[in-house]
C-alpha cells in the first residue's frame, strides 16, 4: 500500500510499474485521460498511478516525504543498452526570485534533492498508454556531481543578477542547463531583475547522461 509520507514506500510502488504499461498499470479508465502534449506521459502517470493532480507547485510532487517525480523516454542502442532519448527537463526559472536565492536554501534544490525518475521506451508508432516502462528508482546527486550542478547553478544565477536572462545558453554550463522550456518556447518571454529587456523562458534541466 502507498505511504505518500515515505520515500521509501513512493520509489517501491514505482517499482511495481517495472515492465508494464500505463495500461496496464491504470486499467481501461486511462485511455479517457484527455491530456495533450509532450508532457502528457508524465501526467497521466501522476493522475492515474499515483492518485494526485499534476501541478506546477513549487514544492516536491510528494511533499512529505520530499521525492520529485520525473519521466523521461529512453532509445536503445545497437548493442541492445538504453540510453536517455532527451534531457530531463526539472523546474522553471523564476528570473524574479532566484536571484534572491542561495544554492541550498534555493527553489532548484527544494524541488529536485531527490528524484524518482521513471524511463520508459518510447515509440513512435505506439499510442503513449502502450510504452514499456523500464527502469524506476530514486536518484541523488553523487556528491562529486552536485558539486559541478552547484558551480553551473551559481553561474546561471549569476548570470540573472547582471541582467543576462535574455542571454543565457544550455552551453553555458556542464551538467545542469538552463533550456528553453514550453510548447512555444521560442515564443514565451519573461520579465528579468535589472535589465528591461525580456528573457525567453528557461527551466533548469539535467544534460542527458547525468542520470
Amino acid at each position: 500500500m502507498l505511504d505518500i509520507t515515505s520515500a521509501g514506500s513512493i520509489i517501491d510502488f514505482a517499482k511495481l510499474l517495472k515492465n508494464q504499461t500505463l495500461r496496464q498499470a491504470c486499467g481501461s479508465e486511462i485511455e479517457k485521460h484527455g491530456y495533450k502534449g509532450k508532457g502528457n506521459f508524465g501526467q497521466i502517470l501522476e493522475k492515474f498511478y499515483f492518485g494526485y493532480e499534476p501541478n506546477s507547485d513549487a514544492e516536491p510532487d510528494f511533499k512529505e516525504a520530499g521525492i520529485e517525480l520525473k519521466s523521461s523516454p529512453l532509445k536503445t542502442l545497437k548493442n541492445g543498452d538504453f540510453r536517455s532519448k532527451e534531457r530531463l527537463v526539472l523546474n522553471i526559472i523564476n528570473y524574479l526570485e532566484v536571484h534572491k536565492e542561495e544554492f541550498e536554501t534555493s527553489s532548484f534544490w527544494k524541488k529536485n534533492a531527490h528524484l524518482l525518475l521513471v524511463f520508459y521506451l518510447h515509440d513512435k508508432d505506439l499510442d503513449l498508454l502502450d510504452y514499456l516502462i523500464k527502469l524506476i528508482d530514486g536518484w541523488q546527486y553523487p556528491n562529486e556531481d552536485l558539486k559541478i550542478i552547484k558551480k553551473d547553478w551559481e553561474f546561471i544565477n549569476q548570470k540573472i543578477k547582471k541582467g543576462k536572462a535574455h542571454e543565457l545558453s544550455e552551453g553555458d554550463t556542464f551538467y545542469l542547463g538552463a533550456c528553453t522550456k514550453g510548447s512555444t518556447a521560442l515564443r514565451s518571454f519573461r520579465n528579468q531583475p535589472f535589465n528591461e529587456e525580456q528573457a525567453k523562458q528557461r527551466a533548469y534541466s539535467l544534460k542527458q547522461g547525468v542520470c
